[in-house]
Order: C-alpha cells, then structure tokens, then sequence
C-alpha cells in the first residue's frame, strides 16, 4: 500500500486550506482520494505508520478554523478509518516501541501525553 498526502497551502493566509490523501493498493498503478467524513472539509495535518506493523497507521486531522484536531485510526493499511477526537492539538506522534497501541503525543503546548489509541 502507498500513502501520498497533498496539501495546499495558501501563502497570505498562512495555513493549509486543504489537503487530501491518496491510497494505492496496486504499488502506485491506480490512486483512490480518500474521503474521511463525507461533507466535511477535513484537513490533515500529518500521518504516521506504526514501525512494528504496518496496517496501523493515524492521522492527525485540524478543521477549518483550527478549533478541533480529531485522530483518524486504521488498523487495515488505511483501507478504513476510524474518528477518535482529542482534547489536545498534537504536534506530532509516536508509536509505543513496544504496545502498539499506544503513542506518544507531544502537544503545540508543550506538553507530552500517553494516550491509549484503542486498536
């Protein structure tokens, strides 16, 4: 499977506008635009594939006026998505070496949070 996310970043406003993230389960032959939550502009600010197994992976997603972040959870190489909301906007993440179901999240705060992803 290959992920490839875009983004378009509007350079006077200072923020991505919209983003969108492309799947190919045929090494790259034919991509699908993948649609998180139909009507919704979702945008994602970034994704991460867990190190020990690969079908997990998790998004991080922002809405348009940067109130809400919101993870998106897979545990089949990003065929479906699961929406997790977080109460806290992540900076970035990182998978438990060990207990793959954990990550480790360092917050635009500062601050760092263990959080049970729920797979």
């Amino acid at each position: 499977v290959i992920l490839i996310l875009t983004k378009y970043y509007h350079t006077d406003m200072g923020k991505v506008l919209e983003s969108s993230l492309w799947r190919s389960s045929d090494f790259g032959t034919l991509y699908t635009k993948l649609n998180l939550q139909p009507g919704i502009a979702t945008v994602i600010d970034n994704f991460y594939i867990c190190s020990t197994n690969k079908k997990k992976i998790i998004l991080v997603s922002s809405s348009h006026n940067d109130r809400d972040q919101s993870l998106f959870i897979s545990t089949d190489e990003g065929a479906t998505f699961q929406k997790q909301p977080i109460a806290f906007f992540v900076e970035t993440l990182l998978f438990h070496p060990k207990e793959e179901d954990k990550v480790l999240a360092y917050t635009k705060e500062g601050k760092v949070s263990l959080e049970d992803t729920e797979f």
